[in-house]
């Protein structure tokens, strides 16, 4: 008998069709992971601001003051560091905090402060609570195609303040 040595031509052609064949597979998957990562990371942003502001608005409300929204976009300004996940070049959120009504403060505000368009680019709102109504401060970030939706959407958190 001969030895044989090496790999026949139809066992390299079988090799490389599985590897084409898993390859379709896994790339398309490995490359919405990008994106989903990236709405993650503007996500956590955006929620990370939203606590840091109900903290500063407590601050603010203790302290006196009667500019409250002016106050916390400050702190914004103050404290923006943070670069957004799509856009390194960009801030990680608007420093304009919107102050409104709670009919009016919710996604359309937010939407006004460039959010239809700047993917992970969060913006904030505040209705400041009074007449022993309560208030809130709303965060918003446009994310690519979240949760498997079929178009972009923006993502809010809203905490109540008193």
């Amino acid at each position: 008998m001969k030895n044989q040595k090496g790999f026949t031509l139809i066992e390299l052609l079988l090799v490389l069709a599985i590897i084409g064949i898993i390859s379709a597979i896994a790339i398309p998957a490995l490359l919405s992971q990008r994106s989903r990562a990236r709405d993650k990371a503007s996500i956590e942003n955006m929620v990370g601001r939203v606590g840091d502001l109900v903290g500063q608005y407590d601050k603010a409300r203790e302290a006196g003051s009667t500019t409250i929204p002016a106050d916390l976009g400050t702190y914004l300004a103050n404290t923006s560091a943070d670069k957004n996940p799509w856009d390194p070049s960009t801030a990680a959120f608007n420093t304009t905090v919107t102050a409104g009504k709670a009919t009016d403060i919710a996604t359309a505000t937010l939407e006004a402060q460039g959010l239809a368009t700047v993917l992970g680019q969060a913006a904030f709102g505040i209705v400041v609570p009074g007449q022993g109504g309560v208030g809130f401060i709303e965060g918003g970030v446009l994310c690519a195609n979240p949760q498997g939706a079929a178009a972009n959407k923006i993502v809010t958190k809203v905490t109540a303040i008193e």
